[in-house]
C-alpha cells in the first residue's frame, strides 16, 4: 500500500501545481470586425479584414516564468491566487483564411501606436496607421501580399486612451493595503513643447501619457523640487548628468495653469511662471504614488503570441482569430527595440510551457538601449539621447548580445559565448539557447550618435570588435536618420526651426521588406540571411568622432560639433538588479566611461559601411543621421533624431565657387544617363546580395529615369 500511495500523491501533487501555475490568455472577445481597404485584393491572397477587440489574461506570481515581473507579488490576486489584467488587440488576417501564410506577424506597439506599415508597407505620411482602413493605408501591401496576419495587443500602462491607441488595464502595486509611493524623476524638454513655451504640462510630458501622481499639491509634502539646465550632457560628451539649477519654489506649482499661474491645483500636473523654454531641461523630483505592474507589458506579449500560436480556443470557447500559425516573426522598433532587447534579456520569449515564443525577431533601431519597464513607476516612454533625458536606466551591463564579462568585474576573457560564473560576472542579451529566436538587428545612422550603437558590436572601451552569437546579424540602414515615412517632407525639426539643417528624408523600407523575408526564410528554411554589414574597427569603418577621424567634409553653412551620446555604467541603487526594480539614486552614480564610435564616410559625407541604398551609393546629397540644434534650442546639441540632407552642387564650377569640398553631380556621373547607370547598378548588386526585392530594384530604376538629375 506505501508503495501504491507514492505515485498517486505525486500525480496530485503535480496536478495542484500544474493548475496552481498555468497562466494564459483566458478570453479573447473581438468587438468589430471590418474589411480594409473597400474590399481590394493584395495580390493572390485576395482582400483583408480587421479585427479589434480586447485579451484577457491571469498569471500566477509564483511561476518562475512570471516572478521575474517585478511587484507582481503586490498585485491583487483572484480567489486562484493568480493576477488578472487585459489589453486592447488588433488583428489584419486575410478574408479567407485558407490563404493565409501560416506566418503570424506581430509588431509590439510603440506608444499605443502601430508603425509597423510605415517602415514595410511605406505607407505615406497621411496614412491613417492606427486604424487602417482606406486602400491608402495599406501602401504597397508588402506584408499582405506575403499572406502574412498581422497583430497588435496593448502593453504599456501608461498609454492614455485616445487616437486608436492600444492600452492596458493593470493592477496597481499595493502595500499594506495602499498603493506603494517612492521618489521619482521626470523631465520636460523641447519635445514636449511643441515648438512653443507652454506654462503648465502633464507630469508624464504630454497628453498621451498617463501621469504619475504626487502625493500632495503641496511642494514639501510631496518633497519635490525642479531644476533646469541647457541640456543633460556635458559637453565634451560623457556619461554624467550636469546638476543644473534649482528653480525657487515661488516659480513653480503643482497646478494647471494653460493661461499662467496660478491655476487649479492638480496633483498630476506643473505650472512654471514664464513658461518652459526650449533652451533648457527641466527636471523635477517628487513623492509620486499609484505604479501599475508595468513589466506585465512584456507578459501581454508572450501569451498574446503564444495563444495565437498554440491555440485552438480561449477558455469560453472562443476560436482562435489567427487560425493555424506555423511561423512566428515579432518586430520592435525604436523604443519597442529596446523593449524586445529587454525582453529576450529578461527571459520572456519562453512562454510557461517552456516553449519559445517568437521564432524570428527584427529588432530595429534600438541602439544599445534597453527599456525603462520592468521597474516600479517605470517610464518607458523617456528615451536617452545626447541633449536629454539621460536619467533613463538604459545601457547597463550586458549590452551585448553574446554572453561576455562584465568589465566591472576586472579583466578576463570575454569573448566566450559560454557558461556564467559564480559571481555574476558573465551576462548577454541571448543566454538562453533553447528560447532564444534568430535576431535581425538593424539601425539607422542615428543609432551611432544618439544610441551608442557601436557598443552592440564593440568592447566597452571601442578598442576592438567582438564576437556575435550564430543567431545574431546586424545591420545599418546607411545614410538614414531614426524612422520617417517615404514621401516625408523635411523639416527643421520641432516648430520647423530646432535644427541647423533640413531633416534627411531617406527612408529604409527596400532595405527593411529585404531583410524581413530573409528572417522569414531562416526560420522556415535555416537559410542565413545575408552577412553582417555594419561598421567595424577592424576595417577602419568604425572611429572615433572627431572630424578628422569621420573624414566628414567642411561643408559650407554646415556645423560640425562631433557630440554622441556618451555612455558608461551607472549605479540607479541597490534595488535595481539585471535592469529590474526600484530606482533610488535618481540621479545615477557613474561607475565607468565606455567609449562609443560612429561611422566612417566617404568623400560626399555618406557613411562607407552598411546597407548603402541607391540615395547613399548613388548620392545626389549628403545624407547623415544627425543634426545639431539652434540657438533657440540650445545651441550645437545633437537635434533629437534627425539627420541631415545638403544636395551636391550640379558642377565644379559650382562647388570650387561655393568653397564645397564634396564631388559635383556631374564629377560623379557626367550625364543623366550616368546617374540612372550607376543606380541600376547599385540596386542590381543589393539584390544579388539578398538586401533588395525585384520590386523595389525596379522602382529605384524608373525613379532615377524619371528624376532630374543632371538633365
Amino acid at each position: 500500500m506505501r508503495n501504491m500511495k507514492t505515485p498517486i500523491a505525486t500525480l496530485a501533487l503535480a496536478c495542484v501545481i500544474s493548475a496552481r501555475t498555468e497562466a494564459r490568455l483566458t478570453r479573447i472577445v473581438i468587438t468589430s470586425r471590418e474589411v480594409v481597404a473597400g474590399g481590394a485584393p493584395f495580390g493572390a491572397v485576395g482582400p483583408y479584414e480587421k479585427l479589434t477587440g480586447t485579451a484577457w489574461f491571469e498569471v500566477d506570481p509564483r511561476n518562475p516564468h512570471n516572478a521575474v515581473v517585478y511587484d507582481l507579488d503586490k498585485a491583487p490576486r483572484n480567489g486562484a491566487g493568480n493576477v488578472e489584467f487585459s489589453a486592447d488587440m488588433v488583428l489584419l488576417r486575410p478574408v479567407d483564411m485558407s490563404k493565409a501564410s501560416g506566418t503570424l506577424f506581430f509588431e509590439v506597439n510603440n506608444r499605443g501606436n502601430k508603425i509597423v506599415q510605415t517602415m514595410l508597407n511605406s505607407t505615406p505620411p497621411t496614412a491613417n496607421n492606427n486604424n487602417p482602413i482606406a486602400a491608402s493605408d495599406f501602401g504597397n501591401g508588402f506584408l499582405q501580399r506575403r499572406g502574412y496576419v498581422v497583430a497588435w495587443v496593448g502593453w504599456g500602462a501608461d498609454i492614455a486612451p485616445g487616437n486608436s491607441r492600444l492600452t492596458v488595464s493593470f493592477p496597481v502595486a499595493m502595500e499594506a493595503g495602499k498603493p506603494v509611493s517612492e521618489r521619482i524623476l521626470t523631465e520636460f524638454c523641447d519635445r514636449n513643447f511643441g515648438g512653443g513655451t507652454p506654462f503648465t504640462l502633464p507630469l508624464s510630458g504630454g497628453s498621451a501619457f498617463q501621469s504619475y501622481a504626487a502625493v500632495s499639491t503641496d511642494p514639501g509634502v510631496a518633497e519635490a523640487e525642479l531644476r533646469m539646465r541647457p541640456g543633460d550632457s556635458p559637453r565634451p560628451s560623457g556619461p554624467a548628468i550636469p546638476a543644473g539649477e534649482l528653480v525657487p519654489r515661488s516659480q513653480w506649482s503643482f497646478a494647471n495653469c494653460p493661461a499662467g499661474p496660478p491655476g487649479t491645483p492638480s496633483r498630476t500636473d506643473i505650472c512654471l511662471a514664464g513658461g518652459f523654454q526650449n533652451n533648457r531641461v527641466y527636471e523635477l523630483r517628487y513623492r509620486a504614488t499609484g505604479s501599475p505592474v508595468m513589466g506585465l507589458g512584456y507578459v501581454t506579449s508572450r501569451d498574446f503570441v503564444s495563444f495565437l500560436h498554440h491555440a485552438t480556443a480561449d477558455d469560453a470557447g472562443n476560436s482562435n482569430p489567427a487560425g493555424r500559425i506555423t511561423t512566428t516573426l515579432c518586430e520592435g522598433i525604436s523604443s519597442s527595440g529596446m523593449y524586445y532587447r529587454d525582453y529576450l534579456y529578461q527571459g520572456f520569449n519562453e512562454d510557461e510551457q517552456g516553449r519559445q515564443v517568437c521564432q524570428g525577431v527584427h529588432i530595429n533601431i534600438p541602439g544599445v538601449q534597453k527599456l525603462f519597464l520592468n521597474y516600479r513607476f517605470a517610464q518607458p516612454n523617456p528615451f536617452t539621447v545626447q541633449h536629454r533625458e539621460r536619467y533613463v536606466p538604459d545601457n547597463n551591463f550586458p549590452r551585448a548580445y553574446a554572453v561576455r564579462r562584465d568589465p566591472l568585474f576586472g579583466p578576463g576573457d570575454d569573448d566566450r559565448d559560454e557558461g556564467d560564473d559564480a559571481l555574476g560576472a558573465r551576462d548577454g542579451v541571448l543566454k538562453r539557447p533553447r528560447t532564444d529566436p534568430k535576431v535581425i538587428h538593424t539601425d539607422s545612422a542615428t543609432e551611432w550618435w544618439q544610441f551608442r550603437s557601436s557598443l552592440v558590436d564593440t568592447n566597452e572601451d571601442g578598442t576592438r570588435d567582438i564576437h556575435q552569437p550564430g543567431n545574431l546579424r546586424r545591420y545599418e540602414f546607411s545614410g538614414t536618420q531614426h524612422f520617417v515615412a517615404k514621401g516625408v517632407t523635411p523639416t527643421f525639426g520641432t516648430g520647423n526651426r530646432q535644427c541647423q539643417q533640413l531633416s534627411n528624408p531617406t527612408h529604409y523600407g527596400p532595405s527593411a521588406r529585404a531583410l524581413i523575408v530573409a528572417l522569414e526564410e531562416w526560420v522556415r528554411l535555416g537559410r542565413p540571411p545575408p552577412p553582417s554589414r555594419v561598421a567595424r574597427v577592424a576595417d577602419g569603418t568604425l572611429v572615433p568622432e572627431d572630424q578628422a577621424s569621420t573624414g566628414f567634409p567642411r561643408i559650407p553653412g554646415v556645423t560640425y560639433t562631433g557630440r554622441y551620446n556618451g555612455s558608461g555604467d551607472r549605479d540607479f541603487g541597490p534595488r535595481v538588479v539585471g535592469n529590474s526594480g526600484v530606482i533610488d539614486n535618481l540621479i545615477p552614480i557613474v561607475l565607468s566611461t565606455h567609449r562609443p564610435l560612429v561611422p566612417k564616410v566617404d568623400a560626399v559625407g555618406n557613411d562607407l559601411a552598411g546597407i548603402r541604398q541607391p540615395e547613399v551609393a548613388a548620392p545626389v546629397a549628403t545624407l547623415t543621421g544627425w543634426n545639431a540644434r539652434t540657438a533657440e534650442f540650445t545651441d550645437g546639441d545633437l537635434c533629437d533624431l534627425n539627420g541631415m540632407m545638403i544636395p551636391l552642387r550640379r558642377t565644379r564650377s559650382d562647388r570650387l565657387a561655393a568653397g564645397d569640398p564634396r564631388p559635383s553631380l556631374e564629377e560623379l556621373y557626367g550625364t543623366h544617363q550616368g546617374y540612372v547607370d550607376r543606380v541600376t547598378a547599385v540596386a542590381r548588386e543589393l539584390q544579388r546580395d539578398r538586401l533588395m526585392l525585384q520590386e523595389d530594384v525596379d522602382e529605384y530604376i524608373q525613379a532615377a529615369k524619371d528624376s532630374n538629375v543632371l538633365r
